[in-house]
């Protein structure tokens, strides 16, 4: 874990999912997989040259000295519409099939979510951020679920926790973001002025309490 900021006095705690809520790395690389399968069916291309293709983007990225960027953003680059990317993550991603409920996670987020508002963001849609919380047995702990389709652009862009921070009617401040990923979660998160810890996974997410002082 990897703390850069906590505001005085926060409010509410932003959290990623994939890689912050559950630590499952087969899941993450199938996610991916999936979407560079339904890509390369869109071109009428093979898998491998759909790789390819996403591979270049990212290097011109890094040519071009842009932050890295998701997968999702990547593939709406390359001329995936939003609304397609919803779709076939809707389609593909089924939270049961590679997670199970949390005990430990559910007494960690109830415990945090006595003190802070707890908001989900999230690169997937919004209909797959509830059903892994429905999975992971920790729904009853976020106020707020937001998700690619809610925000209509993908982290690393600052607009999703910038939105987010206006649907809670608080500042960036007196919010901190919690994830998985530095240039995605917590970049941004920081550029905005907002609280920010960078997490290893769902076992960093089970020592919050002690980080945020709470009994």
């Amino acid at each position: 874990m990897v703390v850069y900021s906590i505001p005085l006095q926060p409010k509410a705690l932003i959290f990623d999912m994939d890689g912050t809520l559950y630590t499952n790395d087969a899941y993450l690389r199938w996610q991916d997989e999936a979407q560079i399968r339904r890509f390369a069916e869109a071109l009428s291309i093979t898998e491998e040259e759909a790789r390819v293709r996403v591979d270049i983007a990212r290097k011109n990225r890094a040519r071009k000295e842009l932050s890295e960027t998701s997968l999702a953003e990547l593939l709406m680059e390359l001329g995936i519409p939003l609304s397609t990317l919803v779709k076939w993550r809707e389609e593909a991603f089924v939270p049961a099939e590679w997670l199970k409920p949390d005990p430990l996670l559910k007494i960690a987020l109830d415990n945090l979510a006595a003190r802070f508002k707890l908001v989900l963001l999230t690169n997937n849609p919004h209909k797959v951020g509830v059903e892994t919380l429905r999975v992971l047995g920790v729904r009853s702990c976020f106020s707020v679920v937001r998700g690619l389709d809610d925000s209509g652009v993908a982290k690393p862009s600052a607009v999703p926790f910038q939105k987010t921070c206006q649907l809670l009617a608080l500042s960036p401040s007196s919010c901190v973001s919690i994830g998985d990923r530095k240039k995605i979660d917590i970049d941004p998160a920081l550029s905005l002025g907002m609280g920010a810890v960078l997490v290893d996974g769902v076992a960093d997410v089970l020592s919050l309490s002690k980080l945020f002082k709470l009994p």
